[in-house]
């Protein structure tokens, strides 16, 4: 059976391999796409694991951060069930690079560095100290881009930190991130005392969905979300994102799901003699089935390898390029590959059901009559 179906598919040789095509472009897209998908979901994931175990205390006007003081953080700790509370100045390093890819300035109480930053890891150095002003934590990427060693001088808004500590690669926005003291990040953007965001940390025993409501009561002027709210509102932002990317390279798949239709009807109709000798000298209705079902599968097949091989290396280009910029958009997983192959098989066999069924339910008699 397997013989016979590499001769069909060899015999024509130019619409088969036109067919392949339209399936690997397919897979190629979803590959694409899926690789932006896997490496914004592992990105979401590593961001959320820092607050996962925090309060975000906002000003009443908007989650966006903004309109809040540091009075508001004894405001916050005086609530019962608060274990610690912090202020966090956030703003872009770059005026023309803006979101997750971007540079990020943090302003943070240098005694709460570490508590903030948990569970990132050091890859050298230490985190801020009580006492300095004019020290920085830089992101991976940061020291890459910046070739920054230990101690190295770095330029931040006309003024010169010192490198104290390098942050270990995590795959997430802290990867850019440039942790500088809260008063300093202050003064040097002209902002008073205010701050964008304020952590709460709840006791171990303590609910933070209660704390959450009950900080909103009892602290004027705020809005909070809880670890569970502000999961839920980033999975749906990565829900709608995914669908997006995702939409558009089964989209190209399906394209290519019905080239592989096109072909397989044009071989069964051009195909009925032969069907009907097969018939005629005892083949059964299942083996016609299978014959023309498995030149789909195999089709898609090859043309799911083929768009792999293409997809990933069009990634590791993309991510080469990209390099340069310290961007990173795309991640190849197991588990992208193997959808992307399973996804392909079963657009091969979708497309060979109906000429499949076409070509089992020929008539010898009626078959023979082409010859």
């Amino acid at each position: 059976m397997f013989d016979l179906i590499i001769r069909n598919i060899t015999n024509r040789k130019v619409r088969s391999a036109l067919t392949i095509c339209g399936i690997a472009l397919g897979i190629f897209a979803v590959i694409v796409m899926g690789a932006m998908s896997e490496n914004f979901h592992q990105t979401f994931e590593r961001s959320m694991s820092v607050t996962s175990d925090k309060i975000r205390v906002f000003a009443e006007s908007g989650v966006f951060g903004g309109g809040l003081t540091d009075d508001k953080v004894s405001d916050v700790l005086r609530v019962a069930g608060v274990k610690d509370a912090y202020g966090l100045l956030m703003t872009t390093f770059d005026e023309d690079k803006m979101g997750m890819t971007g540079k990020q300035i943090l302003g943070v109480p240098p005694e709460k560095s570490s508590v903030a930053l948990n569970p990132v890891e050091l890859k050298a150095g230490r985190f801020l100290n009580p006492g300095d002003s004019y020290s920085v934590v830089v992101g991976n990427n940061i020291k890459r881009e910046y070739e920054l060693e230990m101690g190295s001088k770095f330029e931040i808004h006309d003024k010169y930190f010192t490198v104290v500590g390098i942050l270990d690669y995590t795959g997430s926005i802290f990867d850019n991130a440039v942790i500088i003291p809260l008063e300093t990040a202050q003064d040097l953007y002209s902002v008073g005392n205010s701050v964008s965001y304020i952590f709460a940390v709840p006791d171990e025993r303590v609910d933070a969905e209660m704390l959450s409501k009950r900080i909103e009561l009892s602290v004027k002027g705020t809005s909070t979300l809880s670890p569970g709210e502000l999961e839920v509102q980033a999975r749906q932002s990565f829900m709608i994102f995914s669908v997006i990317t995702i939409s558009s390279g089964l989209l190209a798949a399906i394209i290519g799901g019905l080239c592989v239709m096109n072909t397989m009807l044009m071989s069964v109709a051009e195909r009925t003699r032969e069907f009907g000798i097969l018939k005629a000298i005892g083949a059964e209705t299942r083996d016609i089935l299978l014959l023309t079902l498995g030149e789909a599968s195999f089709m898609g097949l090859l043309g799911g390898i083929l768009g792999i091989i293409v997809g990933v290396g069009a990634v590791q280009i993309m991510n080469a390029w990209l390099e340069t910029t310290r961007i990173v958009l795309f991640l190849i997983t197991p588990r992208l590959l193997v959808i992307s192959m399973l996804f392909a098989l079963l657009i091969g066999a979708l497309s060979g059901l109906y000429p499949a069924y076409r070509a089992s339910k020929m008539s010898p008699m009626e078959a023979l009559k082409h010859a």
